[in-house]
């Protein structure tokens, strides 16, 4: 039996990290998520450091994990690529099967003929290379705190957006009008499919952006943010001119110890916590928007 493989590959320039051994912290974050191997070529000041992955279950959970973990080097200049062999094959996804998250069924095949629990909701996210299959922590964790909201008729932006599970999510429990923004053409590519296989295109209005930066519209009612944690500063940054008073924000993609500073860094945006989730070490946060 023929087995596929993802490769990943993480280059860096050493320049650009001068007092940190950033080739043993990935090459020990390969190994823990189970890498059946890691290739280290350093011969030059560009450092490329590649972990191999076989295509199973757990595949989008160890790279969501790998991503999450490694985030802070980023915008320093740390870059991941990924590849896969035997392609036509990976597009099959016979290896993943349906899950539950909270009131969620998320189907990950194309053509799953599968029977849905009467008392959940039907959404479909085909595992691409884009961020959020449901499987990591993070994205489990937003999707609970959706379901803690009253979304009938809100409108709300998915920051991130990844694989738009988040902004489906949002669409399935009620909003009327939902963006999704990200800075990968990939991303959008990925989430208009899952949109449209989920039966809400029509309500969302996906966008090629940074962050907020672009967003200069009427104000929304929730906000979602599954980021890096040195992307949560900017996204604060915005709260004044884009969620309504009373709103919510939804933030993660951060560890428990983490949480802490970010919590008091809201409140300097007169965002209050109202709920936190830990699972795994991660966390995520709910704030309201408090302008009263």
């Amino acid at each position: 039996m023929s087995r596929f493989w993802v490769e990943v590959s993480i280059t860096y320039n050493k320049k650009a990290f001068p007092n940190l051994d950033l080739e043993d912290i990935i090459s020990s974050k390969l190994w823990d998520i189970n890498s059946s191997g890691v290739a280290i070529d350093s011969s030059s000041n560009l450092v490329r450091i590649t972990g191999y992955f076989p295509v199973d279950a757990l595949l989008y959970k160890r790279l969501e994990e790998l991503e999450l973990s490694l985030g802070e080097y980023i915008l320093s200049g740390l870059k991941f690529n990924f590849s896969m062999s035997e392609e036509s094959e990976w597009q099959k996804f016979g290896n993943f099967e349906p899950f539950r998250i909270g009131k969620f069924y998320v189907i990950p095949k194309v053509n799953d003929n599968c029977t849905v629990p009467s008392d959940l909701i039907t959404i479909y996210i085909k595992p691409g290379m884009a961020f959020g299959t449901g499987l990591h922590p993070t994205t489990r964790m937003c999707v609970n705190l959706l379901e803690d909201l009253s979304l009938e008729d809100k409108v709300g932006i998915d920051v991130g957006t990844g694989s738009g599970i988040l902004a489906i999510c949002m669409l399935k429990l009620g909003c009327s009008y939902v963006i999704g923004i990200d800075n990968d053409l990939i991303a959008i590519s990925d989430a208009r499919e899952n949109a449209t296989r989920s039966g809400v295109l029509d309500r969302l209005d996906l966008r090629l952006g940074d962050l907020l930066n672009d967003y200069n519209e009427s104000k929304v009612d929730v906000i979602t943010a599954n980021l890096f944690p040195q992307l949560i500063t900017p996204i604060f940054d915005k709260v004044s001119s884009v969620l309504n008073s009373g709103g919510h924000i939804i933030v993660s993609g951060f560890s428990n110890e983490e949480s802490g500073e970010i919590i008091d860094l809201a409140r300097s945006y007169s965002l209050i916590l109202k709920e936190k989730i830990v699972e795994e070490d991660w966390s995520a946060l709910l704030f309201i928007y408090d302008t009263f």
